[in-house]
């Protein structure tokens, strides 16, 4: 039985109450995590604030914390083999899909991340348009201060670095609260950051529940709230940081249209939209859940979904002949459950899966692959975020009548769009409500070039490009006199007698 440790100040520190893990797969436990009180996150906030105040993190230059950045990707680099049996483990994301999305992303974007250290390098100056001699303005990115930042189970050490990264980058110090359901990431993190000589209190970890995420969100210590989850969690989140002013930065939920255009080749689309709304078990906040299909191509594309996904093998995780592993937990299975019954009862019908699994371990938390056709926009499978396995196929009439179902959501998070008109594909894209949109593929990301913001209740803020380095400053205008004349200021000309 693994024992996981909260990380504060530089060192591993124990805290009262155990909270079990288990492996998706099988069901079993294999580790446990501290269920910390909001006196172990009072700690590590202090450490925090003390390691920004005091220490030298806040006021190194961005280069030579991009430095660190890089060292601590080279740190998990030497335990990738490692890492990548263990994430699977903690995670159930299959062996196939491990390596390159639960371990190989996190240290590229580690240093993604730090290439963009030369955005802060410089402050921004101008001088006084109407005059030029008479000053000049600077515009300076500070960082915030301390952040506490929130990472859910899904893809907890590719989490961890999307939100760390550039909160360090910029100057802040963190406490992350990760998900209890899968700490191994986190702790490999506060292994590295000892490794990459990350100085103490920079980055601090606090395993737990509910009671350590509201001590966090509420401690006026913090400055900023980072959340990555659910939108019910994460309106809670944005309520409570408002108590005391904090920023706060939130990617929530999605349920994310793949809209198939008429002239789409079926193939690209029906595999790409397979693989976006069933990878990780269909565990992805940006997973295209809804495809959104033409009237008069409906039963040609449903037919090849059924052979497609027929096919697809759902196993345990480490066996690389799984295409499809568990979901996170018993919770999830019943959830994911609880909505195909809901949707097939308001009248979808299940194309593939949508019983209970055969041939898969006793105890692990399966769910079949999932097609639902005959469905409409207004069917719960269809405007629910269930996080599983599960695609809610939806008939339209006219592209106008797809744009409309498409957006006809509270969220918008991402799109994916297919058609062999790339004037048209373009043209549809731009009217999605969608922070991210794809056009003929799914799931590329570039963390130093392109923004993840979330429309509607998909979020706030951005996340990833410059806009969500950004999110970590704050702006400090200054301005510099050049020339000291009296007579042209505009409180030279008052109290005259002074002369």
């Amino acid at each position: 039985m693994r024992s996981f440790r909260n990380f504060i100040g530089g060192r591993w520190a124990d805290a009262e109450g155990v909270l079990p893990v288990d492996d998706p797969s099988t069901g079993e436990v294999f580790a446990k995590v501290p269920d910390s009180p909001a006196e172990t996150v009072d700690e590590a906030v202090r450490a925090a604030r003390a390691a920004f105040d005091d220490g030298p993190w806040a006021r190194m230059s961005p280069g030579d914390r991009a430095g660190v950045l890089r060292r601590l990707a080279t740190a998990l680099e030497s335990r990738f083999d490692v890492l990548v049996d263990e994430l699977i483990a903690d995670t159930g994301a299959t062996a196939r899909f491990c390596p390159m999305l639960q371990v190989g992303a996190p240290m590229a974007h580690l240093r993604d991340f730090a290439d963009m250290a030369p955005l802060l390098e410089r402050p921004e100056s101008f001088p006084i348009q109407a005059s030029p001699s008479l000053g000049q303005w600077e515009l300076h990115r500070e960082p915030v201060g301390v952040v506490g930042a929130f990472t859910p189970y899904n893809f907890p050490l590719f989490m961890c670095v999307w939100k760390i990264a550039p909160a360090l980058l910029a100057g802040n110090t963190v406490v992350l609260k990760p998900s209890p359901l899968t700490p191994v990431g986190p702790d490999a993190l506060a292994a590295a950051a000892i490794e990459a000589g990350l100085p103490p209190g920079v980055l601090n970890i606090v395993h737990g529940d509910r009671t350590a995420g509201e001590a966090l969100v509420a401690h006026p210590g913090v400055d900023l709230i980072s959340f990555t989850g659910s939108t019910a969690v994460g309106t809670r989140v944005m309520a409570a940081a408002a108590a005391t002013a904090k920023e706060v930065i939130l990617e929530l939920g999605g349920k994310s249209p793949a809209l198939v255009l008429p002239d789409a080749d079926a193939e690209l689309a029906v595999r790409g939209t397979l693989f976006s709304s069933l990878m990780h078990a269909g565990q992805a906040c940006v997973a295209t859940t809804r495809m959104l299909v033409p009237d008069e191509r409906y039963d040609e594309f449903a037919e090849l979904l059924q052979e497609r996904a027929s096919v697809l093998r759902l196993g345990p995780a480490a066996d690389f002949a799984t295409d499809v592993g568990p979901v996170i937990s018993a919770a999830a299975r019943m959830k994911v459950e609880k909505f195909v019954a809901a949707g097939i009862e308001h009248g979808a019908r299940a194309l593939v899966g949508g019983d209970q699994p055969s041939g898969v371990p006793e105890g692990g938390h399966y769910v079949s692959p999932t097609v639902l056709v005959d469905l409409d926009n207004n069917n719960p499978a269809a405007h629910e975020e269930i996080f599983g396995p599960v695609l809610s196929v939806i008939r339209y009439r006219g592209v106008e009548d797809g744009i409309r179902i498409a957006n006809d959501t509270r969220y918008g998070l991402a799109a994916a769009v297919w058609g062999t008109n790339l004037v048209q594909a373009r043209e549809v894209a731009l009217r999605l409500r969608g922070g991210l949109t794809w056009i003929n593929d799914v799931a590329q990301a570039d963390v130093a070039r392109t923004p993840l913001a979330g429309r509607g209740m998909s979020g706030v803020g951005s996340e990833n490009g410059v806009e969500g380095l950004f999110a970590y400053t704050k702006t400090r205008s200054l301005y510099t006199a050049l020339d000291t004349d009296l007579d042209v200021r505009a409180y030279g000309v008052v109290g005259g007698e002074w002369g």
